[in-house]
C-alpha cells in the first residue's frame, strides 16, 4: 500500500517543477522602485583646527606622556632582570622583594604618562560635549589624536608592568 502512494506524492512535486507558459510580468525593480527620495548628506565640514592656547595644551600632555614613556623604558630593564632572579623564589626571598622594589620603581616611573591619560580624556570629553553645542569649535580632532597617541603608549606600560607581576608567585 505505501508503494502506491510514493508515486502519488511525486506527481504534485513534478507539477510544480514545469515552467508556465505565458506572458507574465517582469520581478525585476521598476525605474521608480530604484530611485531614492533620499535627501542628498550635507557637504562634509572639515574640522577645525585648534586655537594656540588648546594647541599648547595637548603638545603639553604629549610631552608629558613621553617622558612616562622615556622614564618607564629606563627603568624596564632593571625591573626585567629583577623578576627574571626572582622567579621561582616566593614572597620572603631577598630576590622577591627586590623584583617587588623594582616592580613599584617601574610603575611610578609610568606616572607621567598616567597623568597625561587623565588629562586628555577629561579633555576631550569636555571639547566633544562643548563640539556637539557648537560645530565650529575647533581642536577635536586634534584631541583625539593625542588621546590615542598617550593611550597606546599608557596601556603598553600597563600590559608590560602587568606581564612582570605575573612572573612572580604571588603571596
Amino acid at each position: 500500500m505505501q508503494r502506491l502512494f510514493i508515486p502519488l506524492l511525486a506527481v504534485p512535486a513534478l507539477a510544480a517543477c514545469t515552467a508556465p507558459t505565458g506572458d507574465f510580468p517582469s520581478l525585476a525593480p521598476r525605474p521608480v522602485e530604484q530611485r531614492s527620495d533620499a535627501e542628498p548628506a550635507p557637504p562634509a565640514i572639515a574640522p577645525a583646527p585648534a586655537d594656540p592656547a588648546l594647541a599648547a595644551q595637548l603638545a603639553k600632555i604629549l610631552a608629558d606622556a613621553r617622558k612616562g614613556e622615556s622614564d618607564f623604558a629606563a627603568a624596564l630593564p632593571a625591573a626585567e632582570r629583577a623578576v627574571s632572579a626572582a622567579r621561582g623564589t616566593g614572597p620572603s626571598s631577598d630576590a622577591w622583594i627586590t623584583a617587588q622594589s623594582q616592580l613599584s620603581a617601574l610603575d611610578s616611573a609610568r606616572a607621567p604618562t598616567a597623568g597625561a591619560m587623565t588629562e586628555i580624556d577629561s579633555l576631550y570629553v569636555s571639547l566633544a560635549d562643548r563640539a556637539s553645542q557648537d560645530a565650529k569649535l575647533g581642536g577635536v580632532a586634534d584631541a583625539a589624536a593625542v588621546q590615542s597617541e598617550v593611550e597606546t603608549m599608557y596601556n603598553r606600560q600597563v600590559e608590560r608592568l602587568a606581564a612582570l607581576r605575573n612572573g612572580l608567585s604571588q603571596p
